[in-house]
């Protein structure tokens, strides 16, 4: 097995950065929930490092890509700062990947970093690049909750003590997020059943799955494809275990969808698969005669590997944590699955 880096873990008392790599909090729900995090961390003994641009954001971006690869820089050359959960999603963050790409990541002690949505770009870089461990997990504006969720407070647990953990699935899952400021630090709202799918096979089938584990939201690591900074077929063919990608869906169509998985397989970054396990999505509307289904059918129906739909990953709450290249074995069974990470 080829070595991941596993940053350490995080210390009581640890320094904790967050820099907008999107668009920073504006607004007074923004401004809540960044006040709100802060404070949950700080309860638990943690202090914030805040970069001079999270309180901004102009066209969907908090600064220039460039200023922005330069604020996270400041926090990742620090030695005294352990883990960097990224402010929150946006629209921009590959803007910010050229400019990162000028830096040697590897020369400084790597962090814990994380994030969901547009971060997934980062992590996903991060990882494919470096081999250094990333989490597809809350933001920093998702510790805004009171009090914590457990599997809010899972992702802090995975960077301070965690070697191997395992998280099956959920009951019930919120289908809209509150973006008012009553919703701003409220628990989950869950009101829909989880019930996840087997694309190729029956509901009642028992379906193992491991390898290392890869992925993101697919509206935003795609935009590596034909880029100098995809090294995405390098880093999935060190591993002899093979790659178990999960992807979820923020807002591509149907067809976009399609078109996406086809260019990532054409990009060769499924040569090595060994299964996929995709989030719910929102964005499932048909289109004509064309299904969400027909979406994932039509491109990975011949790499012959099991396809698990509508699993706790995602834009839609509550959602587990996965940590970029961890060794990972995921089971299904009746509509219901389970993940286990070994960090090793």
């Amino acid at each position: 097995m080829s070595k991941v880096i596993y940053p350490e873990k995080v210390l009581e008392n640890s320094n904790i950065g967050t820099v907008a790599m999107s668009c920073g909090a504006v607004d007074e729900v923004g401004h809540l929930k960044v006040s709100s995090a802060k404070e949950n961390f700080e309860m638990r003994g943690f202090n914030i490092i805040e970069t001079e641009s999270i309180f901004k954001c102009e066209k969907f971006v908090s600064t220039s890509g460039e200023k922005r690869a330069e604020e996270f820089m400041s926090l990742w050359s620090r030695d005294d700062i352990a883990y960097i959960p990224v402010l929150r999603g946006g629209e921009f963050l590959m803007e910010s990947i050229p400019y990162l790409d000028k830096f040697d990541l590897s020369k400084f002690k790597p962090k814990w970093v994380q994030g969901y949505s547009d971060v997934s770009l980062l992590n996903f870089y991060l990882t494919t690049k470096y081999n250094i461990a990333t989490i597809h997990s809350n933001s920093f504006t998702g510790f805004a909750m009171k009090p914590w969720d457990d599997t809010v407070k899972l992702a802090v647990d995975v960077v301070q003590n965690k070697e191997t953990f395992t998280q099956e699935s959920f009951e019930k899952f919120q289908a809209h997020s509150d973006r008012t400021l009553e919703g701003a630090c409220a628990q989950f709202n869950c009101t829909e059943e989880v019930v996840y799918k087997n694309l190729f096979g029956e509901q009642t089938e028992n379906v193992k799955i491991s390898g290392r584990l890869i992925g993101g939201c697919m509206d935003v690591i795609k935009l590596l494809i034909g880029t100098p900074f995809d090294n995405t077929k390098k880093f999935c063919a060190q591993f002899e275990e093979g790659m178990l990608w999960y992807l979820e869906n923020c807002e591509l169509s149907v067809l976009e969808m399609k078109r996406t998985l086809w260019q990532m397989k054409q990009a060769g970054w499924f040569e090595n698969a060994k299964g996929f396990i995709i989030g719910r999505t929102n964005s499932k509307e048909q289109i004509w005669d064309f299904t969400y289904e027909d979406a994932m059918i039509d491109v990975l129906k011949d790499l012959n590997v099991p396809v698990i739909y509508d699993v706790d990953v995602g834009h839609t709450d509550p959602q587990w944590t996965m940590v970029n290249g961890t060794f990972a074995a995921f089971e299904y069974e009746n509509g219901k699955g389970k993940i286990t990470q070994y960090l090793r």
